[in-house]
């Protein structure tokens, strides 16, 4: 291939292994956004607990913010929408020209 699928989460939030396939699972966020093109950012609860779906973390150092978009390669930044500002990514982030969220919409 010519491409790289990386993704990055807290240990504990595990994907079942049906949806990682071949992507590489990287815990360090910093070395996972290094050099990346785009950044997709999505959350979830992990799969196999109890009380999945719910809200479980509210660690603001998973937040996507310019610090760790300036570690990238100029990548661009998508979400599916709605997205919690300030939570899932910051209004800096999500307001600036590498924000293509609407046209991916």
């Amino acid at each position: 291939t010519d491409y790289e699928f990386v993704i990055t989460h807290p240990e504990g939030y595990e994907l079942d292994d049906k949806f990682v396939g071949k992507a590489i699972v990287e815990y360090d966020k910093e070395k996972a956004y290094r050099d990346a093109d785009f950044i997709y950012a999505k959350n979830w609860a992990a799969y196999r607990d109890p009380n999945y779906g719910k809200i479980l973390s509210t660690d603001r150092s998973w937040t996507v913010d310019t610090p760790k978009m300036a570690l990238t390669n100029n990548a661009y930044f998508m979400h599916c929408l709605p997205v919690r500002r300030n939570m899932i990514v910051t209004d800096e982030v999500i307001e600036s020209p590498q924000s293509i969220v609407i046209p991916e919409a």
